[in-house]
């Protein structure tokens, strides 16, 4: 019959807390689990079933094969020491101890057919089956219930029905309370000092609800005999309810275990512990305990963690090199690995220990330490006992007295060679006094009776050597009323030196009181007591640069007086931006004060479009050391920006380093108003021009075709020339109006696509005919497409072409070339004419310049400054190079794209 043929036995088997594995005897194969066991071992019931014991050792069971003959030869039950195991799912642990318990279990003949092994963990363990009580008489339906049941390794107990009754007691259970009468008496009678407590709450709800609870450490008053005073008893147990054939509770199953001991032990061994710590914590040492070859800190006390600069939180259960990584180069690990291997003792003086601290700073400290090997339960080496002292300022300590004792021996040394130098230099001493560039003068008690003074003081007081031996106050009486003999007695009374810079003396001199101003140190000089026993006067003369200072003082007020009275507003700058200065001009203007006005902000007054510009053109007037013109507009108090000539001067010092920026701005408001009216005007004119001019070109075309038809050669020229002269003013009113329109900012650049090459050949068809007097040179090039405005790079052409004939003797060449680059072209006016000077190629593409070399040449200036702003309006660049008295060449280049 098997095991789970008895309902009773199954029942017990599965709801057991113990893990149970049934071996039959002749196989060694497993022939019965409960769920315990595969939960301790992470298994499943249909994996392990009859499979042998050997499979089970090679799976990591704690099982030992020879244990099993054992009990099979001798017929006892055999109980193993506790050993480590790394997870029981039920208990939430990380690691637990557990004892296997191997049972025989015996047939009718007495022959041992199965053999029960039992897992139980420490808190079952530590009761009788710990004492190692296991067999108890337990008398069931059957023999072989009565052979397992006797072997279950706690307390054990049947009860039956709603009152409870006890059906069933195991001798450990009987044991638990020795003389009372249990079976067939209810629960609460049979044990009446546990009626209203929890155990009886939970009892009930067993037997109502149908589920198991279970308890661990469960405090339950209970007296031993019934007659004895109640105790402070502690159980774990589990309640179990008993199902019938129709599956309705009608009993409890009771497993227990007594663990009072163990919760005293481990009462007590917190106690320990805690008094344990306290006398570590109190001791002066630090002290650690690690353990194993991967150093884990077990304690610690809080003198080590004030050491090592950590919390506890931070080290218990953590590698040493973990918490200390930078020790990982240090001897440390290795000497405690070795004590753990060899269990010698490690003492060490004086050790340096270096941390590194959190901002990357090495905090050097010493100690002396001892390393003593430490054994675990099984008697093995496993961990290490550290105690140290930290001797940091001892050794600190040490090291500055031997550094002063070296200090002392090589200042003895020094001191004997400066006594045997100072009996000869004595002489040398009394001349470097008396030639000191500074006045120098010793005065000897509170009296301060002129003990030395050497010539340069002499002079500076206006005396001679004859009030050597007078007092100050006798020897200098006009200082009577000045504070020079308070300073001292001041100095005398204190012990404190005196210094003062520019002082103010009123010194006779030849019969003459005379203004000195000076540097002076009142320096007290002690005895060998320590009294203040002289005062060494030292002073420097300072009249000269104080005179100069103040000069300095006045010349910038009377500046400060006439920068108030120039209309202009005048301001001062630092190189770093820093505004020194704001005239009263500047003040007006904002409607600050000078503190307001430069906290606001000189640029915050500037336009916003012209700062960079402004940033900029500082930049280059500091590196090439030139003035920056500029016409800016600032906000006035109303918060409309006015328009300003404004010049930023750079001041340089001797080395040619920027010592402060002036700044002169000029309201030019009226002169843009001005200048808007006059383009205005130019607009207006140009184009009541431009009407008489058409009807007189039209006049003059019909005229010359007639004239064509006839003989006159005269009138032809005539007509030609007449028509050149209104082409020529043409083009100028047709300047001035895009010079008008370039400072309205109205000038439109309508670009298309366009062959470059088609264009040079029609202005030149053009030019030829025009400029009869001169030979125009085209150099063909590559066909190019360009994006620019049609018309107005023709009327550019037309102004540098133009410009090169005027320019230059007629008869002679007029060259127009052009060549391209990977994303621009580049346009090339060669003339033969008279040239410029280099002094006039930075101005002559300004508004209404000309070169002055001719005056019979006519021209307004503007159509070199239009072509400039026609070019940089397509975003590109014209410049111009020649030589004077042999030509000029005019570029322009334009991007293709």
């Amino acid at each position: 019959m098997k095991f789970t043929d008895t309902p009773l036995l199954s029942t017990i088997i599965e709801s057991s807390p113990f893990g149970i594995c049934i071996v039959n005897t002749d196989l060694l194969t497993v022939e019965m689990l409960n769920n315990r066991y595969v939960e301790i071992y992470g298994e499943s019931t249909e994996f392990l079933l009859g499979e042998s014991v050997d499979y089970l050792i090679a799976k990591g069971h704690h099982l030992d094969k020879k244990i099993v003959s054992d009990v099979i030869l001798y017929k006892k039950t055999i109980k193993t020491a506790p050993v480590n195991l790394n997870f029981v799912p039920l208990k939430g642990q990380q690691e637990a101890q557990i004892s296997t318990i191997y049972s025989p279990v015996l047939n009718d003949e007495g022959e041992i057919t199965k053999v029960a092994i039992w897992i139980v963990e420490n808190d079952f363990a530590s009761g009788d089956v710990h004492n190692g009580n296991v067999e108890a008489a337990i008398e069931l339906e059957n023999e072989h219930a009565n052979s397992l049941l006797k072997e279950i390794p706690s307390a054990f107990a049947t009860l039956s029905g709603k009152e409870l009754i006890f059906e069933f007691i195991n001798s450990t259970y009987q044991n638990l309370v020795p003389g009372r009468e249990l079976v067939g008496q209810p629960f609460l009678e049979a044990l009446p000092e546990l009626v209203g407590s929890d155990l009886e709450r939970s009892l009930k709800q067993v037997y109502n609800d149908g589920i198991a609870l279970n308890f661990s450490e469960d405090l339950v008053p209970l007296s031993k005999t019934g007659l004895d005073a109640l105790e402070q008893r502690y159980f774990t147990y589990r309640l179990i309810p008993r199902f019938n054939s129709e599956k309705k509770v009608d009993g409890i199953f009771i497993f227990t275990s007594e663990v009072t001991h163990a919760v005293d032990n481990k009462v007590n061994l917190e106690r320990t512990s805690n008094n344990l710590n306290q006398i570590i914590n109190m001791l002066p040492a630090s002290v650690v305990i690690i353990r194993y070859d991967n150093l884990i800190v077990e304690m610690i006390n809080d003198a080590n963690l004030a050491y090592w600069k950590k919390t506890r939180d931070e080290v218990i259960g953590k590698p040493f090199l973990e918490i200390l990584p930078d020790l990982a180069d240090q001897p440390f690990a290795g000497q405690l690995r070795r004590v753990m291997e060899t269990g010698e003792i490690i003492d060490v003086k004086e050790s340096p220990v270096l941390f590194t601290e959190s901002d990357g700073t090495v905090r050097e400290t010493f100690v002396d330490y001892t390393y003593q090997p430490l054994t675990g339960l099984d008697g093995k080496r496993d961990g290490v006992l550290v105690m140290s002292f930290e001797i940091t300022d001892r050794v600190l300590a040490q090291r500055q007295l031997e550094q002063s004792a070296n200090m002392i021996s090589q200042a003895n040394d020094q001191l004997s060679i400066l006594i045997n130098k100072l009996s000869k230099s004595e002489s040398r001493f009394k001349l470097v006094f008396q030639k000191a560039p500074v006045a120098i003068g010793l005065l000897r008690g509170q009296d301060f009776i002129i003990e030395s003074a050497n010539k340069k003081i002499l002079e500076v007081w206006g005396k001679t050597e004859n009030i050597i031996g007078l007092t100050l106050a006798d020897a200098l009486p006009e200082i009577k009323d000045q504070p020079f003999l308070g300073f001292l007695d001041k100095v005398y009374a204190t012990g404190k030196p005196f210094y003062a810079n520019e002082i103010k003396a009123m010194l006779m001199h030849d019969d003459e009181l005379k203004e000195l101003f000076f540097n002076v140190v009142y320096q007290p000089i002690g005895d060998t007591e320590g009294n203040i026993a002289d005062i060494l006067v030292v002073a420097a003369d300072v009249t000269e640069q104080v005179k100069a200072r103040l000069m300095v003082e006045k010349s910038e007020a009377y500046f400060k007086m006439l920068a108030d009275l120039v209309p202009a507003k005048i301001s001062n700058a630092l190189p770093t931006g820093e505004v020194t200065f704001f005239n009263k001009r500047w003040l007006e203007f904002a409607g600050m004060g000078f503190a307001d006005l430069r906290d606001f902000g000189y640029l915050q007054m500037m336009h916003p479009d012209e700062i960079s510009k402004f940033q900029k053109g500082l930049a280059d007037a500091s590196s090439s050391k030139t003035a920056y013109v500029s016409e800016m507009r600032f906000k006035n108090t109303d918060g409309e920006y006015i328009w300003h000539l404004n010049i930023a001067s750079p001041i340089f010092d001797e080395q040619g380093n920027l010592t402060m920026w002036i700044g002169s701005t000029t309201d030019i408001q009226w002169l843009k108003e001005e200048e808007q009216r006059k383009n205005d005007f130019i607009g207006m004119v140009s184009h009541e021009l431009k009407t008489p001019l058409t009807s007189v070109n039209t006049y003059l075309q019909l005229l010359l075709r007639k004239a064509e038809k006839t003989d006159d050669e005269f009138l032809k020229r005539a007509y030609i020339q007449s028509l050149k002269q209104i082409k020529h003013m043409t083009d100028m009113i047709n300047g001035f109006l895009d010079v008008s329109r370039l400072e309205s900012a109205k000038l439109q650049i309508e670009k298309s696509e366009f062959d470059f090459s088609e264009l040079i050949e029609e202005v030149c068809i053009d030019y030829k005919l025009l400029y009869s007097t001169h030979h125009f040179i085209f150099l063909p090039a590559e066909s190019i497409s360009v994006n620019a405005d049609r018309l107005k790079i023709a009327q550019v052409m037309n102004n540098l072409v133009g410009n090169a004939v005027k320019y230059s003797e007629n008869g002679t060449d007029v060259t127009i070339s052009y060549e391209t680059f990977e994303d621009r072209i580049r346009v090339i006016v060669k003339d033969q004419g008279m040239g410029i000077k280099v002094e006039n190629l930075k101005k002559l593409f300004e508004q209404y310049y000309r070169v002055r070399n001719n005056s019979q040449i006519a021209g307004f200036g503007i159509g070199l400054y239009l072509s400039a702003e026609i070019v940089k309006a397509h975003g590109g660049t014209m410049w111009a190079t020649s030589e004077f008295g042999k030509g000029s060449v005019l570029y322009f280049e334009l991007p293709l794209l």
